[in-house]
């Protein structure tokens, strides 16, 4: 079977190239009689091997239709699977063309990796809304998949065919485990000290000026508490600026700036396993608001690492697979100084904490996940 695969791919800083990574090398190691093909945007490794190739080939901006089609005649692929993301594809006419010609040569299928509603789209559009955009989509495809329950439902809330849709986990990557403290000397963090780790990059959707205003309260009781922004300001993204300039204002205003840690390089993929290690709890705040499944958090639970989450849908397995007690609200900081603290002095709640979140990264583990893509790829 050829699998091509149609994504951003490594070295792109982009999280559907790392999920597309992920995922094709785990089927790679568990079928050995795939062939798989990455039609890539421009700005990825070019490999070729006799069972794995890419092709950087277009680029976003462009009206990239030919180009990925003469790819994947290339390529003869029996099945395409492309990885979409709104800000990869916009939701415009070329998208739409390009799934028109693709279906004229195989079968197609759709990780949406994000789902939008009238509500939260933010696109300019005038042809038709999101909801009817999502729809069409849907019909020019033979499946759909999606990371969580609640994608599926406000699809076949927006009239996509519910037959279409298959709910597929994010994957997890297990990662290396390395002892604390190398971990902390690594990255210039206090020895002896409680690590709060925000991991990823700055934005103001991710809402992580809330950790600093927790932390205040936080050290009442754990008075070696740190927070470590362990994130890369991308310096074409003026939002990264601005986010990191209101963390370092906030700390200075709430007299917390001696605990307040930025990582001072670039962390490459290489390391990210002792970033984990390094830290004692892992916090994810975001506020937004569209339907989506999250990289970041699947990539903390493959540390074993115990996690605290803002209640938005992006987070919905995380009461329903660990435990509804690391569910903070939004815009509370109050709420998630409560947790922190619970976690971070030792008892039975973090090590429960700590044993759901191993078993669910084992449970979606990359390698169980590409089976279940494999199963999928056999009904079409």
């Amino acid at each position: 079977m050829n699998i091509g695969y149609i994504s951003t791919y490594p070295p792109t800083r982009c999280g559907i190239g790392t999920y597309t990574n992920y995922l094709s090398q785990a089927l790679l190691r568990i079928n050995k009689e795939l062939r798989i093909s990455i039609i890539a945007e421009n700005g990825a490794e070019q490999i070729k091997t006799n069972l794995f190739e890419t092709s950087p080939c277009f680029y976003r901006k462009d009206d990239y239709v030919q180009k990925i089609t003469e790819a994947v005649s290339r390529f003869c692929c029996d099945i395409i699977h492309l990885q979409h993301d709104f800000a990869i594809f916009n939701p415009d006419g070329r998208f739409l063309n390009l799934l028109q010609e693709l279906r004229k040569k195989t079968k197609i299928v759709l990780t949406l990796h994000t789902v939008h509603t009238n509500e939260t789209n933010d696109w300019n559009m005038e042809a038709m809304n999101i909801e009817e955009y999502n729809f069409s989509m849907s019909q020019m495809v033979d499946a759909i998949i999606v990371h969580q329950v609640s994608m599926k439902e406000e699809l076949v809330r927006q009239s996509v065919n519910e037959n279409l849709i298959y709910v597929i986990p994010h994957g997890t990557e297990i990662l290396k485990q390395a002892s604390k403290i190398e971990a902390m000397r690594k990255f210039g963090l206090p020895e002896n000290s409680r690590i709060i780790l925000s991991f990823g990059f700055f934005g103001k959707l991710k809402r992580k000026e809330l950790i600093v205003e927790a932390l205040p309260e936080v050290l009442k009781k754990v008075p070696n508490a740190y927070v470590f922004f362990s994130g890369y300001i991308r310096d074409w993204v003026q939002e990264d600026f601005e986010t990191r300039k209101l963390y370092e204002e906030k700390a200075k205003e709430l007299g917390v700036s001696d605990h307040v840690i930025f990582a001072e390089r670039y962390i490459c993929d290489d390391e990210i396993y002792l970033v984990f290690s390094s830290s004692d709890v892992v916090v994810l705040p975001y506020v937004q608001e569209w339907y989506s499944g999250s990289g970041c958090l699947h990539l903390a639970m493959g540390s074993f690492t115990p996690i605290v989450v803002s209640k938005i849908h992006k987070f919905d397995e995380v009461p329903r697979e660990i435990s509804k007690e690391v569910v903070f609200n939004p815009n509370d900081s109050s709420n998630l100084a409560k947790i922190l603290i619970k976690l971070l002095v030792g008892n039975s709640f973090r090590e429960m904490i700590i044993d759901n979140v191993k078993r669910y990264a084992l449970a979606t583990s990359w390698d169980l996940i590409a089976k279940a893509h494999i199963r999928l790829y056999k009904t079409l």
